[in-house]
């Protein structure tokens, strides 16, 4: 039941911001796999991983697990993901601004909220 949830929360949010990093031009060399996989932004669906099964877990101990929580599960997964990027960026020194920048230019957190929610509903219908 965690699983299709860790591959819409983590994987597809992740793989669609290092595309559009890439189609956007991050920098003067398409170097958008190099930035989201070999940096320590690679840190963070790492982390959401487990992030998603924590969530998972309170929502299950409140007895929560319903599809029509969606946007709240949504909405704490975007959140985690922010938190996250926050947390990464902090200890990633004078390089944690180009996280931030990334997490909002490239959609990331949108695409978590969407994701995630679309998969709550779909996952607990």
């Amino acid at each position: 039941m965690v699983f299709p949830l860790v591959g819409w929360v983590v994987v597809v949010p992740w793989l669609l911001a290092t595309v559009t990093t890439m189609l956007w031009g991050f920098s003067e060399e398409p170097d958008g796999l190099a930035l989201t996989f070999g940096t320590r932004m690679v840190l963070v669906p790492l982390l959401l991983v487990g992030e998603v099964v924590g969530v998972v877990a309170v929502f299950r101990r409140h007895d929560g697990l319903r599809s029509d929580f969606w946007p709240g599960a949504g909405l704490t997964f975007a959140l985690l993901a922010l938190f996250t990027v926050v947390g990464v960026a902090a200890t990633w020194g004078e390089w944690g601004g180009v996280l931030w920048i990334w997490a909002l230019y490239t959609g990331y957190v949108f695409f978590v909220f969407g994701f995630g929610g679309m998969a709550w509903k779909k996952v607990f219908a």
